[in-house]
């Protein structure tokens, strides 16, 4: 099977995974709802989530990219350069403002 079909498979479970957890802790903290797993998933799962759906949605315009016939290594590259850059701003969004 191909290796990026998995990718997006697992992506895709890993992104509603942590994402609905992140919300789910955000929206129980903003309910007044204290506790030490709340405050971590809070403040770590937000980097998590944003690699996932970066992997998911590159894995999924790959894969549409494959299915209409076109070669992909330019957009491989610009996927990965733009995928680094999004993951970089959101660390450094994360951590430093």
């Amino acid at each position: 099977m191909n290796t990026v079909a998995n990718v997006k498979k697992v992506s895709l479970i890993l992104f509603i995974a942590i994402a609905g957890a992140h919300i789910l802790s955000t929206l129980l903290l903003a309910r007044g709802y204290t506790g030490q797993p709340l405050t971590i998933i809070n403040g770590t799962f937000d980097l998590p989530a944003i690699l996932a759906g970066i992997l998911y949605a590159f894995s999924s315009a790959k894969l549409y990219m494959e299915d209409l016939g076109k070669d992909t290594k330019t957009f491989d590259m610009i996927a990965g350069i733009f995928g680094g850059i999004a993951l970089i701003g959101a660390i450094f969004v994360n951590f430093f403002i």
